[in-house]
Order: C-alpha cells, then structure tokens, then sequence
C-alpha cells in the first residue's frame, strides 16, 4: 500500500513538472518590438546616410562658374591681326571659297560683343577689350548654374552647361559654357550669351571662343586653319 502511494506521488510531481515545462511565455514567440523597432531605426538611419552620399556626390560634381575662373581674352580680337591673315587664305583653300568670304564666315562664327572676361566664383564682368589692356567692365553678374543641355551639330554631340543670371541687371540673363579644352595646342573655350535660352542652344553656327591672355599669334593661325 505504501509503495502504491510512492508511486502515485512520483506521478503527480511529474505531470506538475512537465506541464510547467510545456507553459512557455507566448510573448517569447513574437518578435521582440524593442528589437523591431532597434531594426527600423537602423534602416532609417542606413537609408538617410546613402541618401545624404548621394546628394554629397551629386553636389561635388555639379558645375560651378569656377571651372572657367581667370582671365579670358576674346578669340575675335586676334583675327584682325596682320600676323594672323595668311590663315584665311589656307582656309580658303581648304573649304574652296574665296578668301574674302572665309574670313566673313569665320568671324561671323565667332562673333562677340566684349572682348574678354574675368570670371571669378560666380561673377563675371564682360570687359571692353582684353583684361590685360584694363578692358572697361560694360556689364557683370553673378550666375547660377541650372543644368546641362545636349545638342547635335554636325553629327556630333555637344554639351552646354548653363547658367542663369542672379541680378535683375545683368547683360544678358543666359550664359552657356563649353568645358575648356585644347590645352596641347590652344587653351580655349565656347560660349554662348543673351536672353533665349531655347534660341541660344538652336543656334548652329555661332561660337563665340575665349582663350588665355598668353596665347600667342601661331596659336590663332592653327585654331583657323585646324
């Protein structure tokens, strides 16, 4: 009889054991908020600093009016030149026109209402003549850069950058760089000035060009003759 009840109390203290081993917590089978919510802030936060290197590389790479600073003469003030007229004669030659009417074209081409410039930040005066001849300032403005603008010529792509005048007062509302470029044979840039954005980048046969004030005579003859 005693060994009966013995076993009957082994029983019950073993059912006890079991069913307290079986009645887990059901919240340790859901996902801990804290941890969730620890998960989502550092997805935010992974998410905001790709974001902000995003904006970072985007801002590095945008142009800015001090990717052309210096001081830039008029490409036109050297084409009068006694120094530089035999070019319009190979020129002539070369497009099979008289040499009259390759020189009109040519100066057409790069026809410019200021003889040079000096850009500095995001400034530019529009000078008389060459900065080194203290060109008189006809005109300045500070200018914001507004994007890029590709246009075809002559089966070829050409891209603009272009930027919009700050001052109410500026000479001309629109300015539109090419990359400066040549710098093996002649350091030099196109540009392109006025009010009409739409008209300025339609035009195809207007290119106004600056190049270093130390550019000498041989370097406009081979520019024109190219």
């Amino acid at each position: 009889m005693k060994n009966k009840k013995s076993l009957s109390l082994v029983a019950l203290l073993s059912l006890g054991l079991m069913l307290t081993a079986c009645q887990k917590d059901p919240k340790n089978d859901e996902p801990s908020s804290t941890n969730v919510s620890q998960e989502m802030k550092k997805d935010d936060a992974s998410n905001k600093s790709n974001d902000s290197s995003d904006a970072d590389k985007e801002k590095s790479s945008e142009v800015s009016l001090a990717d052309w600073e210096g001081e830039w003469n008029d490409m036109g003030g050297y084409l009068d030149k006694d120094e530089v007229q035999s070019a319009f004669k190979t020129l002539a030659e070369k497009e099979k026109v008289d040499e009259k009417e390759a020189k009109e074209n040519y100066l057409k081409k790069r026809k410019c209402d200021f003889g040079g410039l000096e850009i500095k930040d995001n400034k530019i005066k529009f000078l008389k003549d060459f900065p080194d001849k203290k060109g008189e300032v006809i005109g300045e403005s500070e200018y914001k850069y507004v994007g890029k603008e590709e246009v075809e010529h002559g089966g070829h792509k050409l891209e603009w950058d272009i930027f919009e005048a700050v001052n109410d007062d500026a000479p001309y509302k629109f300015i539109l760089m090419m990359p400066i470029h040549g710098e093996e044979s002649l350091t030099h840039f196109h540009m392109r000035y006025g009010d009409d954005k739409d008209k300025l980048l339609k035009d195809e046969g207007w290119f106004p060009t600056f190049v270093k004030p130390n550019t000498t005579d041989a370097q406009i003859i081979d520019e024109i003759t190219e």
